[in-house]
């Protein structure tokens, strides 16, 4: 027996203030595929500048097909119910005499009494394969139901994007004590990994195909790049923050800072390809000889700590007419070809290939991306999940 995630995001660095709360009930529901005895919750206060403090922290059961939430447990640190987590802190709460099995899902409500600024969030588009709900004027963590409010009443500024999502705050990850035998797949990348679509399709064949046997950990960070940091971007609230530092030098840090995943995925390069056009940044344009060294520096991560690593080709992007399409496309396909042939990695799993139309391999396929042709959306993400080998990754030693 160990402890493994059963549920874990990134906290986004929003960099100012997007909401203000109190008196307020959040609750998540998150899938589970994991049977497991204990469980432990990871507070994260990361990028706040100010103390949380969380007045009630519950965490209860649920079975898949049901809306009855049971079994509602208290969840202190150092024996306490109220748990303060200082600017920039992180721990794990006290550990929970806590049963359940493959196909019960975890519910963690959080309450928070007095008045309090939200700097960060972990945030899903698709919310498959878990989602959030906010009530307000109440503590609700020990309800089984309560009156919501919508997520974008309680972080207005967040209203900028146009695909709307769910976010939750002041925790980063859920852990269960499990059977050891259990396999982590770890997902890295930018915003078509963080979204959610692709990672929740998985999350379902796993519920379905495998219960019990493997858990996935998403570590996609939107707008992320593998070589250079965030792109400034001073139309969306904190100038593009949220983007994150260079993916070859988080790599270490978000993949194995709480466990080693037995598999790591990589699909990562888009924004590298792309930005320095788009946002009139060309001293940023890369080549496929930088490209190889960042991830080739990956795989060495990897491969040192441990876990067997594979390279996701680059989905393609092309939507609007743009002059330098051409150009950037032709790096795109550079990569996708070294991708494809290197032999560094544990395998190569061709996402291009899955969602590319057919006739036209320049541009995702129609009804696959959320409208802008770059983001995957449910039937693109179901695509990608498909051709991942997850038959082997359970089956292998």
């Amino acid at each position: 027996m160990e402890w493994k995630m059963t549920w874990s995001y990134l906290p986004v660095n929003h960099d100012i203030c997007i909401g203000t709360i109190s008196n307020t009930t959040l609750r998540g529901r998150f899938i589970n595929n994991l049977d497991g005895e204990k469980i432990r919750i990871k507070f994260s206060n990361l990028y706040s500048p100010d103390p949380l403090i969380l007045d009630n922290v519950t965490v209860a059961k649920i079975k898949r097909a049901s809306n009855q939430v049971e079994g509602f447990e208290a969840v202190k640190f150092k024996g306490k119910e109220t748990i303060r987590i200082e600017a920039g802190e992180e721990f794990y709460s006290d550990e929970i005499d806590f049963a359940v099995s493959s196909t019960e899902d975890i519910v963690l409500s959080i309450y928070v009494k007095e008045e309090t600024n939200i700097y960060s969030v972990a945030s899903t588009w698709s919310a498959k394969s878990w989602y959030t709900r906010y009530g307000v004027d109440g503590n609700y963590t020990r309800e089984s139901d309560f009156p919501q409010t919508d997520n974008y009443d309680i972080y207005p500024v967040l209203q900028y994007d146009v695909n709307r999502a769910n976010h939750i705050y002041g925790i980063s990850s859920i852990e269960l004590f499990t059977d050891s035998k259990v396999k982590t797949l770890a997902l890295f990348g930018d915003s078509i990994t963080h979204m959610s679509y692709y990672s929740d399709a998985l999350t379902n064949r796993l519920t379905e195909q495998y219960p019990g046997k493997m858990t996935i950990v998403n570590r996609g960070l939107g707008g992320n790049r593998i070589i250079h940091d965030y792109s400034r971007m001073p139309e969306i609230p904190g100038g593009g923050t949220i983007f994150g530092g260079p993916g070859v030098e988080r790599f270490e840090g978000d993949i194995f800072k709480d466990n080693t995943p037995d598999r790591i995925i990589v699909l990562i390069g888009i924004n590298d390809i792309t930005h320095p056009y788009s946002l009139n940044n060309l001293e940023q344009v890369i080549n496929l000889d930088q490209y190889k060294n960042a991830v080739l520096k990956l795989i060495d991560i990897a491969h040192n700590k441990g876990s067997k690593i594979m390279l996701g080709t680059i989905l393609p992007f092309k939507y609007e007419e743009t002059e330098w399409f051409t150009e950037a496309e032709n790096l795109r396909l550079e990569i996708n070809k070294w991708i494809r042939e290197q032999k560094h990695s544990d395998g190569v799993i061709d996402f291009d290939l899955a969602i590319r139309d057919e006739n036209t391999p320049e541009k995702m396929d129609d009804g696959c991306h959320l409208g802008d042709g770059i983001h995957p959306n449910d039937q693109g993400g179901k695509r990608m999940a498909d051709v991942v080998p997850l038959e082997l990754f359970i089956e292998e030693e």
